[in-house]
């Protein structure tokens, strides 16, 4: 019998099976939400150029900018906390005991695509932090042996057409990746609209009352420049480890032992289980850390 967090003896509770369909579909529609809303965006956005001063004037001079560019963010960032909660569901209750391999490795797949599709956003501000971003970003894929260079030139070229590639994986790669991984569960989940519904409605809502995050001009003088807010793990440890370690192997354990629980011959062992979630655990902790650690450091280091 197998016991986890949601199961009791008598199996999966309706609570839980709803719960984790619920998940499903608000991460589904916030992607849908976030999808929509950049291509309005996409519209007035040019990767080229003084990409900052142009957001800029996307957001406050045109059209109901500033709408769409708040729900664009809310929705992305719901889009990634509802695919990890989604996740943590699945990996709790051990749902991949019961689902085909090649069903539970696109599942994992496009969770793992959730993030670089929000980091590529987070570069296209073009302000400081965006420029940071994308120079952390090639320079790790540097650091990856054999296969680096190139795939550092496929994520970023430096000089004029810096925002370009990012554009191209945030806007084209990496959503057809995902709408693609998730094969036949978008299309169960496009039956789902009520809470589709709802979360458009809360979202709008929001956009009204919610700020967002301020640009920082790209040749402003300031400390404690950071990525989003999922990667402040990873720039603490840059502090202190090697950017291979620290920058590639780290994040890619945890994701590459999700991935290995597609397989029998490791899904049978429990320990191997429970070792995943002592890793993704001590990821978080180290995440919490960084969150009050990098603001500390950032006014010692100014």
């Amino acid at each position: 019998m197998t016991c986890s967090f949601f199961q009791s003896q008598g199996g999966s509770s309706f609570f839980s099976d709803r719960f984790g369909r619920s998940l499903a579909i608000l991460s589904w529609w916030a992607f849908i939400i976030a999808l929509v809303s950049g291509i309005v965006l996409s519209f007035n956005y040019r990767p080229w150029g003084n990409v900052y001063l142009a957001l800029s004037k996307l957001t406050y001079q045109f059209p109901y900018g500033i709408f769409f560019r708040k729900l664009h963010y809310l929705s992305g960032q719901c889009f990634l906390l509802f695919a990890l909660a989604h996740m943590s569901e699945h990996f709790l209750r051990r749902t991949f005991l019961h689902m085909k391999p090649i069903e539970w490795l696109r599942l994992v797949s496009a969770f793992f695509l959730s993030f670089p599709l929000v980091f590529t956003g987070f570069i296209l501000k073009g302000d400081k932090e965006g420029i940071f971003a994308g120079e952390v970003m090639v320079n790790l894929a540097r650091e990856i042996p054999i296969v680096g260079a190139g795939l550092a030139m496929l994520l970023l070229k430096p000089g004029e057409d810096f925002f370009l590639r990012p554009y191209l994986h945030h806007t084209v790669t990496l959503p057809l990746l995902v709408i693609f991984l998730l094969g036949g569960h978008r299309r169960r989940l496009f039956l789902e609209k009520g809470l589709g519904l709802l979360l458009l409605v809360i979202l709008g809502v929001l956009t009204f009352f919610y700020q967002l995050p301020p640009d920082i001009p790209p040749r402003a003088e300031i400390a404690g420049i950071t990525g989003p807010w999922f990667f402040h793990g990873i720039q603490l440890l840059l502090r202190y480890g090697s950017p291979l370690m620290v920058g590639i192997l780290w994040p890619m354990t945890p994701i590459s032992f999700m991935l290995a629980l597609a397989f029998p011959l490791v899904s049978s062992f429990r320990q191997f289980w429970i070792l995943t979630g002592i890793l993704w655990v001590i990821h978080l902790i180290v995440l919490c850390v960084a969150w009050f650690l990098l603001p500390i450091l950032a006014g010692v280091s100014g």
